[in-house]
């Protein structure tokens, strides 16, 4: 399984989660879906881009550094959505939001860094 498809499957227990939860809770689904959405995106462009790129002898592969940056940051929001999916009925109100923000703040550093290794392979 690539790490786009843990983070679908991730995003899909999450929503289920959140869906689960009382009628005031529904309106997270949206964020859910943005954040979730924007990370995988950001994620399959990276698993697509083409890794041709070689450093001289001695020389640190700036690839190699950016797809480990991108990879961090997909498994800080992989976490964060199974994470969501265990625990969402068991938090209150003020949780849960600030566990949305933090889903979208990891979600705006992927996409960051997704950008950053998509500029270093060309």
């Amino acid at each position: 399984m690539s790490d786009a498809e843990a983070l679908e499957w991730a995003l899909k227990a999450a929503r289920a989660a959140a869906d689960q939860g009382t009628p005031t809770d529904r309106h997270v689904a949206g964020r859910l879906a943005r954040a979730g959405t924007a990370a995988i995106e950001a994620l399959q462009a990276c698993e697509a881009q083409a890794t041709w790129f070689r450093p001289a002898a001695g020389d640190p592969d700036p690839q190699m550094v950016a797809r480990h940056d991108v990879r961090a940051a997909a498994q800080a929001v992989l976490a964060q959505l199974e994470l969501i999916g265990i625990a969402w009925p068991a938090w209150d109100a003020a949780t849960r939001g600030e566990m949305l923000g933090e889903v979208e703040e990891s979600t705006r550093l992927l996409v960051d860094q997704a950008e950053h290794f998509s500029r270093s392979a060309i």
